[in-house]
């Protein structure tokens, strides 16, 4: 028998076969391949800290007849994207596995939707190298990176001591950064250290101008100036603090919300509220006076305490001189 006659009938065969119809799944399962599906995954938080990963699940599925061993691929068009998948799985006949793959974003990367590709490819069947005959199969995913956005505040001097009446002043800068631009306010918030209230106290008014400024993906800044008016009436001592409140804290469209105490991790300002009262400031002495000119200009109050202080110098003087001559006489003797 010739060797073609063997080959000659598998050819009429195969014609005769596809001449009846299509060929089924059963008979497709005798060449090696793969199919793969991937599910999307969660979003990804970019912020210092966090994981910033997500995981990809996949399954694949062997429709052969044969044991297969199957190489992981991965990709993306982002080339900071790391990820960590397994490289080659083995999957009987006809069985399906499930594998995980881990994509790790850079820190505080630019929020958006990002796509990556998840590729499977029949490498062996029953030990046998097939990977010249068989094709690439890959799924393709999507996910979404985050915003965020914080600032980081530093509050200058201004708060400590104060008389009723005097204006609460101080300044503050802040240092942002941020993976999308956003815009953020602060206002303040006046705490009561007794009655551990954020009610605004009777008579305390905020006179600052607007304190809001814009943010850049790649981060900034910006200073603003504060200023509260106190009461000049005020009869009791006010103990407590001012505290900084965002209205967008992380770029999400939400602020903070005011606390009750001023133990908090919140930047704030320490103050006390001090009565008018008989002090350096309300007699008119500062720093640049002196004693004479506070006497001149108090004269009226003054005056009469100063000419009795004399009278007594004077007193002083005679009976001294008078203790002298005696001595002077007892000497003579």
């Amino acid at each position: 028998m010739s060797r073609r006659t063997p080959l000659f009938a598998m050819v009429v065969s195969l014609i005769l076969m596809m001449s009846m119809g299509p060929i089924s799944s059963a008979q497709i399962g005798i060449l090696p391949s793969v199919e793969i599906t991937c599910d999307d995954p969660g979003p990804v938080e970019v912020w210092p800290g966090a994981t910033r990963t997500t995981i990809v699940y996949c399954t694949l599925e062997n429709p052969s007849i044969h044991s297969e061993s199957v190489e992981i691929g991965t990709e993306s068009e982002e080339s900071d994207f790391q990820f960590a998948a397994p490289q080659t799985v083995t999957i009987g006949a006809g069985q399906e596995m499930d594998i995980q793959i881990i994509i790790r974003v850079p820190e505080l990367y630019a929020a958006g939707t990002y796509s990556a590709n998840v590729t499977a490819k029949v490498t062996e069947a029953n030990g046998i190298d097939v990977s010249a005959i068989t094709s690439t199969e890959e799924d393709s995913v999507s996910f979404e990176v985050m915003k965020y956005g914080s600032c980081e505040v530093m509050v200058g001097q201004g708060g400590g001591a104060i008389e009723a009446g005097d204006p609460v002043v101080f300044a503050a800068s802040f240092v942002c950064e941020a993976n999308a631009e956003f815009s953020i306010g602060y206002s303040l918030v006046m705490i009561d250290e007794v009655a551990m209230s954020s009610i605004w106290p009777s008579g305390f008014e905020d006179q600052s101008a607007p304190c809001q400024f814009q943010v850049q993906a790649t981060g900034g800044g910006g200073n603003c100036q504060f200023q509260i008016a106190t009461p000049s009436n005020l009869a009791n001592s006010w103990s407590g603090c001012v505290v900084l409140i965002d209205d967008d804290g992380d770029g999400d469209g939400s602020g903070s919300s005011p606390p009750s105490s001023c133990n908090t991790n919140y930047p704030s300002l320490g103050i006390d509220i001090e009565p008018q009262g008989l002090s350096l400031v309300s007699i008119g002495l500062d720093s640049n006076s002196s004693v004479s000119e506070l006497l001149m200009d108090n004269k009226e109050l003054v005056g009469g305490g100063v000419g009795g202080l004399v009278l007594l110098l004077s007193l002083i003087l005679v009976l001294r001189r008078r203790s002298r001559s005696y001595d002077e006489e007892w000497e003579e003797d």
